[in-house]
């Protein structure tokens, strides 16, 4: 079987979406009815913290809705992706960027503007150009010891109220291919900030607010880390918009990330970024599934980078790209 021929048996169904999305909304809905039983007690921390593991993989189904790949219905996906948007403060505007982020993985300079990683935001020249005052900014910023404290979570809880912004002047336009407008996307924005503001005050309302902001913390963090690894490591993955195809973005750009079996249901198949990048067609529900057969029976992903935990770890502190080494650095 080629891998067309894969990528078709492994399409989203009506069947495995819904069952995914029962199942999770049972798993997620009891760990928040057991913050409020125990909101008075520090062992609500317990279920927080379970809370901040089915947040990710809560936006790994919003993000699948958002590559319109977790149900084969359009309309059904928007619908999931708008609720669960609420759950993981991102409204599905987002997706219009992360599609950008699909069609530039790796290509340094592109039509759409878009950073070749968005992970990396200077290479190792730019950086010992800055003044001094800028570089201990920078490195203030980027490390990561300081960075994952409070980016991540600044990025979903305050940047995402106003991220539609970003598509005025970006050329992410062009991406849209006529099935969205600026206009539905800020509207998208504005009713998402008013549900998000209303599932707030609910929150407030039942004292379980406190903990819910614990679990997005949690959640973000984690999903950032993910993100990071998913593109950052080396061999860096920089070429020429020539040069590139979805692939070897997939092959040589995105990781495999090993995850332990009593992790992946909260990974949602995010780990397996290589077949991600190269058809977002495939929801992560059946992304192992796609993996192992494709492994059992071909040696198309014998060069794919897999990346341990210790690895992972690693690599969060490759914050800058080395143009004479291509490869990525850090401070």
């Amino acid at each position: 079987m080629s891998v067309s021929q894969f990528f078709m048996k492994y399409r989203s169904t009506y069947h495995a979406g819904l069952y995914d999305l029962v199942k999770h909304t049972v798993y997620t809905s009891a760990t928040m009815y057991s913050i409020w039983l125990l909101h008075d007690s520090l062992w609500c921390m317990v279920p927080t913290i379970l809370l901040g593991l089915l947040n990710v993989k809560t936006f790994i189904i919003y993000h699948d809705c958002g590559h319109q790949s977790y149900t084969p219905s359009s309309i059904l996906n928007t619908v999931i992706g708008i609720c669960s948007g609420i759950f993981v403060a991102t409204p599905l505007s987002w997706a219009v960027r992360h599609d950008t982020h699909h069609v530039t993985n790796g290509i340094r300079h592109n039509a759409y503007d878009w950073r070749y990683n968005e992970h990396i935001y200077y290479t190792v020249k730019e950086y010992k150009a800055m003044p001094q005052w800028k570089q201990c900014l920078i490195k203030c910023l980027i490390r990561p010891e300081l960075f994952y404290l409070w980016a991540p979570f600044f990025n979903f809880f305050i940047l995402e109220r106003f991220s539609v912004i970003k598509l005025f002047y970006r050329r992410t336009q062009r991406i849209m291919n006529g099935t969205s407008s600026l206009f539905l996307l800020v509207a998208d924005q504005i009713s998402h900030n008013i549900l998000f503001g209303f599932f707030l005050s609910y929150l407030y309302q039942y004292h379980i607010l406190y903990q819910w902001c614990v679990s997005l913390w949690i959640a973000s963090t984690i999903g950032v880390i993910l993100f990071h690894n998913q593109h950052t490591f080396d061999p860096a993955y920089v070429v020429l918009e020539s040069e590139w195809t979805p692939r070897i973005s997939g092959i040589q750009g995105s990781s495999f990330i090993q995850i332990p079996w009593y992790l992946k249901y909260f990974t949602g198949g995010i780990e397996y970024h290589h077949l991600h990048h190269m058809n977002s067609k495939i929801p992560g529900y059946h992304l192992q599934k796609y993996h192992n057969e494709v492994v059992q029976t071909s040696n198309a992903f014998d060069s794919v980078v897999q990346l341990s935990l210790r690895q992972c770890y690693d690599n969060l502190w490759l914050v800058l790209y080395d143009d004479e080494q291509k490869r990525y650095a850090v401070l």
